[in-house]
């Protein structure tokens, strides 16, 4: 989304529109308009309505809205990807960090049974 933003903020700026103009030309808050080319997501509202502010900045800027969906797309994919390998990798990291508990609990149980192995041992000679 950051590509797609900084894309669509040097279009702007390339043809002299400022956001606030741009904002009463949509009719799209100032401050979508900043995450858009922010690339910020958490500030932006459902895809649908994402979506639809593409394209209209794009028609307004005389972009093909088409084009800029498909690069939006594109980026959300990639996204998914990453976050999907985040999961993956998260979920690594649990299974190894309970296996090292595993093997630390069998190594303290196999020592206290030598322990107590050899006190009997000791004692009862």
């Amino acid at each position: 989304m950051k590509e797609l933003g900084a894309f669509l903020r040097q279009t702007r700026e390339e043809k002299q529109v400022t956001l606030e103009e741009l904002a009463e030309k949509t009719k799209i808050r100032k401050a979508y308009l900043e995450a858009i080319e922010g690339g910020d997501q958490d500030v932006l509202p459902d895809e649908v309505y994402v979506r639809g502010f593409l394209r209209i900045y794009a028609k307004v800027l005389g972009i093909d809205p088409d084009e800029v969906i498909r690069m939006y797309d594109q980026g959300e994919q990639e996204l998914q990807i990453q976050q999907a390998n985040n999961q993956r990798q998260s979920l690594l990291e649990k299974r190894r960090a309970r296996r090292r508990r595993k093997r630390i609990r069998f190594a303290i149980l196999g020592g206290l049974i030598i322990i107590a192995f050899g006190i009997y041992y000791y004692y009862f000679r």
